[in-house]
């Protein structure tokens, strides 16, 4: 069994890496823009260029800006943007374009080239930014109202001089799940820390064993992690028995340092009770009982009296 969950971690980080790497963004108002994710290993002091790719989709000519911004991501997965600068890992300052603005003409791809430059003296590990290409306004209404932008997400790493300055390490904080549930779905749930200073894409899976015997799996996703940052995968069990206690066990899986596969579990259990039939029990015995007293007491009177 453990053989056969640590195969879906790795199919499922597979996937989730696969699905990044090829991810192709699009935005109403007439522009594409792609790889909205760029992962690149770079020295301290060193330089390197990635190309982002924009197009117009719309049928005018349209002026597109680009800067840069820094991003956290939430413990739910969303992303939260702010100025350059703001977040300790920021490497929004790093990137340039050689052009702000451009001018791309219906049906037109442009590559927009950006220098990455690490400055000398950076802490190694990862450091995160946003490159926004921006939509802007035109005065032509047919062919932009509003104001539209697609960010590329940067995820840097800065190796250290020796293989120990990388730590990529993640953590089960607490599982999340219901004293008592009722009868299903059931909700259910990992949060997870990365206590590394390298993000990280992390798999999880939840296995049921009920106390009849019967058990099943949840994929619960995955997700990425940012240094010193809780993530919470979760999902919803269908296949929750009608009644008795059920243990659940939780493992989670992710890239060490080395490239190698770690995973880490945890088990917690909880009771299924169906409170609608609980009641219907409870409101049977209600009747039933005080019937049973009364002609308990009618039967005592007759033997009595004969």
């Amino acid at each position: 069994m453990k053989a056969l969950i640590k195969g879906a971690i790795v199919l499922l980080l597979a996937a989730a890496l696969l699905g990044i790497n090829h991810l192709h963004s699009a935005a109403e108002g007439g522009i594409s823009v792609w790889p909205t994710w760029v992962e690149l290993t770079v020295n301290r002091g060193e330089q390197a260029q990635k190309t982002i790719n924009v197009v117009n989709q719309g049928s005018e000519p349209i002026k597109v800006m680009g800067y840069t911004s820094d991003f956290s991501i939430e413990r739910e997965g969303d992303f939260v943007f702010s100025e350059p600068g703001h977040e300790s890992y920021s490497a929004s300052k790093w990137l340039s374009m050689e052009e702000t603005e451009l001018e791309i003409a219906p049906g037109e791809s442009r590559e927009v080239e950006i220098g990455i430059s690490v400055p000398t003296e950076v802490e190694p590990g990862g450091h995160y930014a946003a490159l926004f290409l921006e939509a802007l306004p035109s005065s032509n209404q047919e062919a932009i109202s509003i104001s539209t932008r697609i960010p590329s997400l940067f995820y840097l790493t800065v190796p250290g001089v020796t293989e120990a300055d990388i730590s990529a390490n993640a953590d089960i904080v607490s599982l999340i799940m219901p004293n008592i549930a009722g009868k299903g779905p059931v909700g259910m749930g990992v949060v997870v820390r990365n206590s590394g200073n390298v993000h990280l894409t992390v798999a999880a899976r939840a296995r049921f064993t009920s106390s009849w015997g019967n058990s099943s799996e949840l994929d619960l996703g995955q997700m990425v992690i940012l240094p010193n940052s809780d993530g919470v995968l979760k999902g919803e069990w269908q296949e929750s028995p009608l009644f008795g206690r059920v243990k659940a066990s939780v493992v989670i899986g992710y890239l060490d340092q080395n490239g190698e596969l770690v995973n880490k579990s945890q088990t917690a259990e909880f009771w299924v009770v169906p409170w609608n039939l609980v009641g219907i029990i409870v409101g049977v015995m209600v009747v039933i009982i005080p019937a049973i007293i009364v002609m308990s007491k009618r039967y005592r009177l007759r033997v009595e009296r004969r």
